[in-house]
Parts: structure tokens; C-alpha cells; sequence
């Protein structure tokens, strides 16, 4: 998994952090309040749940099987975007951002 600075290193990123499976904030780089912080920490933990809970669904439904287990997830917005992969999630500008950086980066390091 890469450190929290090597996140901030990737062009865009303006704030990275650690959440724990149940939405709890750790160490956090950046230029962000804790209060958005946090809510980030939920929000990763909530969707990569949520994603836990679609594929158990699915494979018992249908029976296919490899989408567990799950490792994380990219939201775009408008301006920004977010990478949350295990425990670490980095925030960046879309228009800076190099998602094939960051999934080497992440994979890299597992």
C-alpha cells in the first residue's frame, strides 16, 4: 500500500487519507478541515460496504464468482476526483489527475 505522501505525490492530489472498514478517519495529508475529512472516510467505507454487499448478492444470485474480494472503487465529480483503494483514498483535480499513475501506484504496492 503506498504512504500517504507518495499519494500526494500524484499530479493533482491536493489531499490523501487512511479509513478504517468502518469509516473511521486516520492520518490524513492535505489541505482539507478534519470535518470533510471525515465525511470522506465514511463515504469510503460506506461505498466499498455497499460494493461488499452487491457482489456477495450477485454471486450467490447468478453463481459467478471473482468479484471479491473487493479492493476499492473512483468517483468523478464535475472538477474533482476521488481514489479509494483498501484503506487509502487520494483526492485530486480530474483535469491534473493520471488514473493510470495512481492504479499502478496502488497495485504497485499491494
Amino acid at each position: 500500500m503506498p504512504t500517504l505522501d507518495q499519494l500526494m505525490s500524484l499530479p493533482g492530489a491536493y489531499g490523501a487519507l487512511e479509513f478504517s472498514c468502518t469509516g473511521d478517519l486516520g492520518e490524513t495529508r492535505g489541505d482539507f478541515t478534519r470535518d470533510f475529512a471525515e465525511v470522506v472516510a465514511q463515504m469510503c467505507a460506506a461505498n466499498m460496504a455497499i460494493y461488499r454487499m452487491q457482489a456477495t448478492g450477485w454471486a450467490k444470485l447468478s453463481g459467478q464468482q471473482g468479484f471479491l474480494p473487493e479492493r476499492g472503487f473512483t468517483f468523478l465529480g464535475l472538477d474533482d476526483v476521488m481514489m479509494g483503494i483498501s484503506n487509502k483514498a487520494v483526492l485530486a483535480k480530474r483535469a491534473a489527475f493520471d488514473y493510470d499513475q495512481a492504479y499502478k501506484l496502488f497495485n504497485d504496492q499491494v
